[in-house]
C-alpha cells in the first residue's frame, strides 16, 4: 500500500461514491481502481476477438464443460 495526498474533484467523488455503492475515499478509490482495470481488460478482450485472434467459444461447448465440473 502507499500513502499519499492529493486533490480531488468532491462532486466527481460523491458520484463515484454513489455509482459503485462505496463509503470513503479508501473505499471508493480502491473500488475505481478495480473497475478500471477490469474494464480495460474486457476491451482489451474484446478487440482480440475484433481482430479474429481468437473467436468465442460456442454456446454448446460452455455447457459441455459447465457439465464436466
Amino acid at each position: 500500500m502507499h500513502r499519499t495526498t492529493v486533490e480531488i474533484d468532491l462532486d466527481a467523488f460523491h458520484a463515484a461514491e454513489r455509482n459503485l455503492g462505496t463509503r470513503g475515499f479508501k473505499e471508493t478509490l480502491n473500488r475505481a481502481l478495480v473497475d478500471v482495470n477490469r474494464r480495460a481488460a474486457l476491451d482489451r478482450a474484446v478487440r482480440y476477438v475484433e481482430q479474429d485472434r481468437e473467436s468465442l467459444p460456442r454456446w454448446d461447448a460452455l455447457e459441455r464443460s459447465r457439465r464436466l465440473r
